[in-house]
This record gives C-alpha cells, structure tokens and sequence, in this order.
C-alpha cells in the first residue's frame, strides 16, 4: 500500500492505495481506510455499528460483546501478560516464602475464566508461556494452596499477616485484576492497598527513583507479546546494572547471579533441546525464588464483520490485509 493521506488526530482518518510498483502480488483491496479511536469501547461501538469493518484489537474485559454478537473473532495464541512485581529489597518481600505465599493464594484457572472467558492460558511465574517452543512443560503448574500459603508466612515470621501497597495502572482488565489479587491476599492475612493510577503517572520517567511501576513495593504492570522470551527474561529479572544497560526494568528489584547466568545461556543456545533444558531450570528457580507472579498469559483478539475476510493479525500489532 502507499498512503495517500494521514489525520493523526482523534476522529481523523489515515488513507492507503493500491501501491502499483510493488513487486509481489497485487493487494486486494484497492483502498483501506483507518480511523483513529480515542479508546476501544467507542471502536467496538462503531465496528457494532457498521461504521468500520474491522478492529485490530479488543479485550474481553472491554468489549465481551463481541464475542458473541455475529462477528467473526479471530483469536491468537500469545505470550502478552501483567507482571505483578514484589520488592526483593524491601520487607517482607525480602523472603522468599513470603513471595511464594502470595503466589499461592490465585485461583489462576478462574482468573482465566472470569477476565478472559478462557482467552487465556494459566501462567507458571516464569515469562515462559505455553506459546513458545522452548517452554519446559515438565515443570508442575503451581496451583491453589491456601494451606502452604498460610505455613510459608508463618514460617517466615508473619503467621498474622501484613499491610502492604499494590500500586497499578487503569488499563484494560489490570484494575479488576488487582482486586482480584487482594481479595486472594486476604485469605492469608495479607491486606494488600490498591492504588490505580493513570497510565503516565504510573509509568512516570520509567527510571528507578522516578517511577511507580519501577519504585513501588508490589507493582502491576502490562507486558505486550514479544515472539521469542528473551526481553522478559532479560529487563525485568536480570539484575540491574546501569552501565551494562541490564535489569532496566527490573521493578521487583531482583538479583541472582545464578539466574543471569542461566538466562545467559539460553539465550545462546542454538537448539531447542538446550532450550527447554535451561528453560526448565530457568522455570524452577523463579518459582522458588518468585519475584514476579506471571498468572497468565492472554490470547490476542481481532474482530470483523461477518462480511469480512482475509484480515490477518498478528500478537505483536501487525495487521496483514
């Protein structure tokens, strides 16, 4: 395609054509129009609407109608989550018991049904999901266990709890998530506060000392599809290291050499034998140390009407007409 116009503004409108000099195959539509929406419900209103053909995404926690409202819903297997992030340098997340005791208390296959109507896969506290080849299924799932939780806290000092902060952004399911993760909290004793803020005061400058996501005690924050691991096994968990660049987005503050040093040579094996080898050493270390819960991992969704065909996105954001 070649873009014949561009409206950059909410409301404005972007306009491609047919490009005649390129070397494959011809597109098939001679002209595609994209509108630019200030937020989803009013794209999934104007896709209800007939105003649009098609929308590149949409969240079940935003528009469940679409789902089962006469459009065709392309769903896409991928490795896009949230990443709830506890301080390893501040008590008491500085115990790892008391990390896996959180963990412990989300009933993660509901968590799934309730914001994803199944969209989504369970996640196992390491960035390793059931998408990626390399990932070591071997590894038990960890599961439900307010029993454990309770016996890790009180082995770990805080058999009556504690009060802690849940700092997050309103974004998406994200919110209703972390309510979900303090109503769970409280069956252990565990008051989590919730604070939710704006997408740009959560981030901030996105440095340490500059930033909610990034300074916060426990924080909850969105990660995109990316199609190979590496990125959420290097920023947010490797240890911080400002002229290494390492760690940058290191919000649970974790450092283990033994993990930078496994993660090292993933990330240079060259067979997926090697892969799912390290992957499943990889694996079981975050979940004894779990510095960050992983809960889940949801699926990308596309919706068109039912007239439309031959849209093809990818879990990255591509949109191949």
């Amino acid at each position: 395609f070649m873009m014949s116009s561009y409206t950059p503004t909410v409301g404005g409108t972007s306009t491609f054509v047919r490009n005649p000099h390129y070397w494959g195959k011809a597109a098939l539509p001679s002209k595609v129009e994209f509108t630019n929406y200030a937020d989803e419900s009013t794209m999934a209103a104007a896709l209800q609407a007939g105003s649009i053909d098609a929308m590149d995404q949409f969240s079940v926690a935003v528009s469940p109608q679409l789902l089962t409202g006469g459009f065709n819903v392309i769903s896409i297997k991928a490795a896009t989550h949230r990443q709830l992030s506890m301080r390893n340098d501040q008590a008491p997340f500085t115990d790892p018991r008391v990390r896996q005791a959180i963990a412990l208390t989300l009933d993660r296959p509901a968590i799934v049904k309730a914001l994803f109507q199944g969209f989504a896969d369970v996640g196992n506290d390491s960035p390793f999901a059931p998408v990626y080849p390399s990932t070591n299924t071997s590894v038990a799932q960890r599961t439900l266990d307010i029993a454990k939780a309770k016996s890790l806290l009180a082995a770990a000092g805080h058999g009556a709890g504690f009060s802690t902060q849940l700092v997050t952004e309103n974004f998406v399911e994200i919110p209703q998530y972390a309510q979900i993760i303090a109503q769970s909290a409280k069956e252990i004793g565990v008051n989590i506060g919730l604070k939710v803020e704006s997408s740009s005061q959560y981030y901030g400058k996105a440095t340490f000392g500059n930033s909610d996501w990034l300074d916060a005690t426990m924080s909850l924050v969105d990660y995109g599809h990316r199609g190979v691991p590496n990125v959420f096994l290097t920023s947010p968990l490797e240890t911080y290291n400002a002229k290494t660049g390492t760690g940058t987005w290191n919000a649970a503050h974790f450092a283990n050499a033994q993990y930078d040093k496994l993660v090292a040579q993933y990330i240079a094996a060259s067979d997926l034998g090697t892969q799912k080898t390290l992957a499943g050493q990889i694996e079981t270390l975050l979940l004894a140390q779990t510095p960050i819960i992983f809960g889940y991992f949801y699926n990308y969704l596309t919706a068109t009407t039912k007239g439309v065909t031959g849209v093809y996105p990818t879990a990255v954001g591509h949109l191949f007409l």
